[in-house]
């Protein structure tokens, strides 16, 4: 009756008992259900989310048997929302991709939910490629079930995600889209995030009045409406509060942080999100209004937040006042060192994606339509081979019954055939990889004689500027271009040897990545013409891309052995394993079949030995 009637001091007083109860009697579902309803409670009162998230970690101790998915899976969700309220973004992932594994395939709302939050969640940590990912993935869930109020919230997020990225126009393209959407459906709040959002945008390109005059605009309209959202009424009080203590107005600065500060006291308490933004205001406040030496407390308090919950412009942010503040001090040994850090930091992640990403889509859909096209070929070779081998059946039978000898002579004749077509295909697989080989050695040229020397071009102009973040950005991005184009065609094979450039393979996935990697590597250049050492390093490859996108593996041993003059490849994970014979027959499974024609065309034999869930581990042999 108090779950379907009771309010929400009912729930709070008796909700926890009836919990402890529900588990008594081995009703998971039952807990599970009043858990979320208590968390509910919880996450609307000020200063509680601690508490909620102690009742969200207690249910996932028990959800395991639970039977409902949607409910097991909501259990996830409450548990990462609760994490990512308190600014625990890394956990509130954590939890955001288990519940993904918790629902079920009819269940595909609540998936789209949780792919929406987690990329929420990638976009506070700056992991833009990943929170890009989630956020399409939910935009399509939600626009096939017909969902179009979610299907505008993710296209929010977009807006939020490439403004953070410096594509203000992009951004403000699809906020005004946006803004006419959530008018025509009545949903105020969302229109008034979105202006807050615009505002932002507007700061960043310091455009002030824009920024204060859409501020002013929400400020308003919040006003108006009388909009009860505790969060969404400070986000706009602070950031009055940030533009007038820039702009140098301390009575409309301290009427704003104030009237932030007390909502926060009343609605929200200390331990949220905006703990950040609030210390950004206190500084900038101390900073133009007080005694400078003042504000180097609050900005070291700003700093170890932004450091804390891994926010990169917040960082950046902190840096850049700090050089400022340090500046204004006279310690310009302390200014210079901070603005060097902001430099690299600037350097380290920010606007080189672009041009690193679209060299990186450029490569991948070159690669895909070259295997597109063998795949292609190997299956019309299939064809032609059957359709021949069921002609030479029929011409057998048929002289089979007038002579003997005929019929010897006719199979002789037939085998000999069937030889021919096989050394036909296996020479046109071999034709057709060296061809790939050479495909993508010419991208690899392209892109580094092409966009690599344009990019060169703009650093020489760049350096004439003086603008050392720039030009320290373009450096970044023309090492990702070498990067990319070293991944293309391989020329430390060219300069090292097989052996060195095996070596250098392996130390870059143990440093990249979380897999151990052990080896034992013999010198056999000596034994190898280029051509085949080309080929052992394109079979290393393959092996390597099916374990990091298949094999959820945590370590790799790698043996390149020789034996009396012979050459041994072992390549073992330790991951879930798979069906070899299953994968091997399924066409759709190119990177097994590309193995076995490179290792035939090195006339050497290829041994798979994997079963699931016990690792796997492939043989090559190559006999010199």
């Amino acid at each position: 009756m108090l779950y379907k009637e009771g309010t929400e001091e009912d729930i709070i007083t008796y909700f926890p008992e009836g919990i402890n109860l529900a588990l008594q009697q081995h009703e998971f579902d039952v807990a599970g259900r009043w858990s979320i309803e208590l968390y509910q409670v919880y996450e609307r009162m000020p200063g509680q989310r601690q508490k909620a998230l102690e009742l969200m970690q207690r249910a996932v101790d028990f959800s395991k048997n639970v039977e409902s998915s949607v409910l097991r899976g909501s259990i996830f969700l409450k548990l990462a929302a609760a994490h990512y309220n308190l600014g625990d973004f890394d956990t509130a992932i954590e939890g955001y991709s288990q519940a993904i594994e918790e629902f079920e395939v009819q269940d595909s709302i609540y998936v789209a939910d949780a792919l929406f939050f987690r990329g929420q969640a990638k976009d506070y940590i700056g992991d833009f490629i990943n929170s890009l990912t989630d956020y399409q993935q939910a935009a399509l869930y939600y626009e096939l079930l017909g969902d179009d109020e979610f299907t505008a919230h993710v296209e929010n997020s977009m807006g939020i995600l490439f403004s953070k990225y410096e594509l203000y126009e992009e951004a403000e393209k699809i906020r005004l889209s946006l803004l006419d959407k959530y008018q025509n459906l009545g949903f105020d709040r969302e229109w008034a995030v979105v202006m807050l959002n615009r505002a932002s945008s507007y700061k960043k390109l310091g455009h002030e009045e824009k920024n204060r005059e859409l501020l002013l605009e929400t400020f308003d309209f919040i006003e108006k409406e009388n909009l009860e959202d505790p969060e969404l009424e400070i986000s706009v009080n602070l950031a009055l509060a940030i533009h007038y203590a820039t702009t140098g107005n301390q009575e409309k600065y301290r009427f704003h942080y104030d009237k932030a500060e007390n909502l926060r006291e009343e609605k929200i308490g200390s331990g949220s999100f905006l703990d950040l933004t609030f210390l950004r205001a206190v500084y900038l406040g101390e900073k133009n209004f007080s005694n400078p030496q003042n504000a180097i407390k609050s900005l070291n308090e700003y700093k170890s937040l932004a450091s804390q919950l891994d926010k990169f412009s917040d960082q950046m942010d902190a840096l850049k006042f700090e050089a400022d503040l340090m500046n204004d001090l006279g310690r310009h040994k302390e200014a210079f060192e901070a603005l060097t850090k902001l430099t690299e930091k600037k350097d380290s992640l920010m606007a080189v994606n672009k041009a690193a990403s679209f060299a990186f889509y450029q490569t991948l859909y070159e690669t895909e339509k070259k295997e597109r096209e063998l795949l292609n070929k190997e299956v019309e070779i299939k064809n032609i081979t059957a359709s021949n081998q069921r002609r030479l059946a029929w011409i057998i039978g048929g002289f089979l019954t007038v002579l003997v000898l005929l019929s010897i002579l006719y199979l002789y004749r037939g085998l000999q055939s069937a030889k021919k077509a096989r050394a036909m295909q296996e020479q046109f697989s071999r034709d057709l990889l060296v061809y790939q080989e050479e495909e993508r050695k010419r991208i690899s040229k392209d892109l580094h004689d092409g966009l690599g020397q344009s990019l060169l071009l703009i650093k020489n102009k760049v350096a004439m500027s003086a603008d050392p973040s720039a030009a320290g950005l373009l450096n970044s991005a023309i090492e990702e271009l070498r990067g990319i184009s070293r991944s293309l065609h391989p020329f430390q094979l060219e300069e090292l040897g097989l052996t060195k450039a095996i070596q250098n393979t392996l130390d870059h996935l143990d440093e990249e990545t979380d897999i151990f990697v052990s080896s034992e590597l013999d010198d056999v250049d000596h034994l190898l013409s280029k051509e085949e050492q080309l080929h052992i390093y394109r079979i290393l490859q393959e092996v390597f891309n099916n374990i990091l996108k298949h094999a959820e593996a945590s370590a790799v041993r790698v043996l390149l052995l020789l034996e009396n003059s012979n050459i041994s490849l072992s390549i073992e994970d330790n991951g879930i394993g798979f069906d070899f014979s299953e994968k091997y027959q399924d066409f759709g499974s190119l990177g097994l079949k590309t193995l076995k024609e490179r290792t035939a065309g090195l006339k050497g034999t290829m041994k798979v030995d994997s079963e699931k869930g016990k690792g796997t581990k492939f043989s090559f042999y190559f006999y010199k």
